[in-house]
């Protein structure tokens, strides 16, 4: 079974982990519209609600890849844990990255930024005073309003900043459980990890940041 084996867990982890990456990057680009204007923004907006039950089917796909990933990364760590119930000694962490350190904190604190995040743009139950009182609709001020807000950019930005460290080692730790990264393709697999993590950091610190000084405007 692949929730009793550790190569199980890690498959999951790693297939539930590449769909989420796939997910974060066609979200970064929807949302990079913003950058067209409130017509473009507002019209997006729409067409993603207008996708009805397809939209739901998509939102209970990527809840049961998040919940399996974190399912088996809380597990994994448990089994690391009961590995090694008493810590070493000496600890060579010479080629540990930076960003491996701190991949079940920043984990934790993605997960706790996504229920933030769907509390804000998809529930809409945080910051609704900076919604446009005249239109529902207009998602584009709600966007550019909130970012105005230097305690909800900043928020933003330690979170994103956290996910694309995550996305930087894991990505290219996925390929390498999913047998990939292997032989002379393995320099480039190792590549794409932390190009994601930098493309990520850039798209979605952007949005935020135009909007806190002023380059996005209502």
């Amino acid at each position: 079974m692949l929730w009793t084996s550790t190569i199980g867990l890690k498959v999951i982890m790693a297939v539930s982990g590449i769909l989420l990456v796939g997910f974060v990057l066609g979200h970064m680009a929807g949302n990079l519209q913003v950058f067209l204007g409130r017509e473009v923004y507002n019209g997006y907006a729409e067409f993603m609600q207008g996708l009805g039950e397809l939209l739901w089917v998509a939102r209970i796909t990527l809840l049961v890849l998040l919940v399996a990933h974190v399912v088996s990364a809380v597990k994994l760590n448990q089994v690391n844990r009961q590995a090694r119930p008493r810590p070493y000694l000496h600890l060579r962490t010479q080629r540990t990255s930076p960003h491996a350190k701190i991949m079940f904190l920043s984990g934790l604190v993605i997960l706790a930024f996504v229920l933030y995040h769907l509390a804000h743009f998809t529930i809409r139950s945080v910051h609704t005073e900076y919604m446009n009182p005249a239109d529902a609709t207009d998602v584009y001020t709600f966007f550019v309003q909130s970012f105005q807000n230097p305690l909800v950019t900043i928020t933003y930005v330690v979170a994103n900043l956290l996910l694309a460290s995550h996305l930087s080692h894991a990505t290219s730790s996925m390929f390498r459980t999913l047998g990939l990264s292997v032989g002379e393709y393995r320099p480039v697999f190792e590549k794409i990890g932390p190009a994601i993590g930098v493309l990520v950091a850039v798209g979605n610190l952007s949005m935020p940041l135009a909007c806190l000084f002023g380059i996005l405007t209502v």
